[in-house]
C-alpha cells in the first residue's frame, strides 16, 4: 500500500484562524456526572484520573455500543465509562487504591463496566483492560509507594526531561502498560486533567501536545489539515485495517497538524481538544457527518463550547475541504484494534 501523511501548513492556518472567531470554551471536568469534586482528597482525585484515564478507549464490544441508562440517565461510550467509575469511586474510593488495582481480575471489571438497560452491555475488552489496571496498580505502588502524586512531584514539574537527571512525566507514565502509546495519546489527556483540575502545573508547557485519538485522526483528514497519499486515502474510505507502525505515522502527522492549528488559533492545544473531542463524537462522526446529514441536536458542542449559536450548520464548514469536497466526508479513522486511543 501507497502510504504518506503530511501536514498542509495553508489549511492548519485557515482552520486555526477560523478557530480564532468560534473562540471554543474550555471544560472545568468539574461535571459531577463524570468526576470528583473539587473538595475531594488531591491523592484519591489523581488516582481516579490516572487509573481511568488508563482504560479510555474504545469501548463497545464487537457489534454492540456500550451503552445505556444509569440512574434513569442515558450514557454512552467514554461517557458511561466515566460515570461508572465515578459511581464506583463515591460507593468506595478504596477501590482505587493501587494494591486493590493490581488484584482487580476481569471478573471486577465485567461487574463494575455492565449495564442492564435497555440491554445488557459490558464494555469491550474487560480483561484487557484488568490487565491495564493491574500494571498500573503494582507499578505505582512499588516505585512510587502508591501515590500518583508522588509520581508528579518527581518530575520536577517537567512534562519533558530536560537531562539525563530527572525524567519528565511522559518517560515516567511510559512505563506503565497503559501509557506506552508513543504518540502518548492517553499521557496527553491524563495532562489536560490533572491540569485542569490544578493537581499539577507543568514548567514546560510548549511541550504539551493533543491527544490524538480515532475521533481527532477523522477530524484531520476531512478538513484537510493532514493529506495522505490516494492508495491510503482508499484504504480509510473503504474501511480496510492498516498496520500499527503506519497508524503511529499518521497520528504523529495529526498531533503536529494540531499544534500548528493551535498556533494560529492562539488557544492552547488542549483546550482546542474539548471541542474537537465532542466535535468529532456528535457532529463530525465517522458514519454521518453534519455535512451529509445534518444536524442530530443533540449538541455539547454548542450549548456548551461555543459562546454563540452554530445554527444547527457545521462550525467548521467555513474552512473545512470535506464542506465543497464529499468525497473527504467518507473518510474515517484506521481501522486498528489497540488500547492506544
Amino acid at each position: 500500500m501507497d502510504f504518506s501523511a503530511n501536514i498542509s501548513s495553508e489549511k492548519a492556518r485557515r482552520i486555526g484562524l477560523h478557530f480564532r472567531k468560534l473562540k471554543p470554551e474550555a471544560e472545568d471536568f468539574l461535571d459531577d456526572r463524570f468526576f470528583p469534586s473539587a473538595e475531594e482528597d488531591s491523592e484519591n482525585v489523581a488516582r481516579f484520573f490516572f487509573f481511568i484515564t488508563g482504560i479510555d478507549h474504545r469501548t463497545s464490544p464487537p457489534g454492540k455500543s456500550f451503552e445505556g441508562f444509569v440512574d434513569d440517565e442515558y450514557f454512552q461510550g467514554a461517557d458511561l465509562l466515566w460515570h461508572l467509575a465515578l459511581r464506583k469511586y463515591r460507593e468506595n474510593p478504596g477501590f482505587f487504591e493501587p494494591l486493590q488495582m493490581a488484584r482487580i481480575t476481569t471478573k471486577d471489571v465485567e461487574n463494575w463496566l455492565t449495564v442492564y438497560q435497555p440491554v445488557r452491555v459490558t464494555i469491550r475488552n474487560p480483561s484487557q483492560r484488568a490487565d491495564l489496571l493491574s500494571d498500573c496498580g503494582q507499578k505505582l505502588a512499588s516505585l512510587y509507594g502508591g501515590s500518583v502524586l508522588t509520581l508528579l512531584n518527581q518530575t520536577k514539574n517537567r512534562i519533558s526531561a530536560p537531562s539525563s537527571n530527572v525524567l519528565g512525566l511522559l518517560d515516567r507514565l511510559a512505563g506503565f502498560k497503559a501509557y506506552e502509546d508513543p504518540v502518548r495519546k492517553k499521557s496527553f489527556l491524563l495532562l489536560k486533567f490533572i491540569i485542569r483540575r490544578r493537581l499539577w502545573t507543568p514548567e514546560d508547557p510548549e511541550n504539551l501536545r493533543i491527544p490524538v485519538d480515532n475521533h481527532l485522526i477523522r477530524i484531520a483528514l476531512r478538513t484537510g489539515i493532514v493529506k495522505v497519499s490516494y492508495g491510503f486515502e482508499e484504504t480509510l474510505r473503504d474501511g480496510h485495517a492498516i498496520t500499527a507502525a503506519n497508524d503511529v505515522v499518521l497520528r504523529q502527522v495529526v498531533s503536529d497538524a494540531f499544534s500548528e492549528v493551535a498556533h494560529y488559533a492562539k488557544q492552547p492545544v488542549l483546550e482546542l481538544d474539548d471541542f474537537l473531542w465532542h466535535f468529532g463524537r456528535l457532529c463530525c462522526t465517522a458514519a454521518s457527518p453534519v455535512c451529509n446529514q445534518g444536524c442530530s441536536t443533540r449538541c455539547f458542542v454548542a450549548t456548551e463550547l461555543l459562546p454563540s449559536s452554530c445554527e444547527l450548520q457545521c462550525p467548521l464548514a467555513e474552512a473545512c475541504t470535506a464542506n465543497t469536497e464529499i468525497l473527504y466526508r467518507e473518510i474515517k479513522e484506521p481501522k486498528l484494534d489497540t488500547w492506544y486511543y
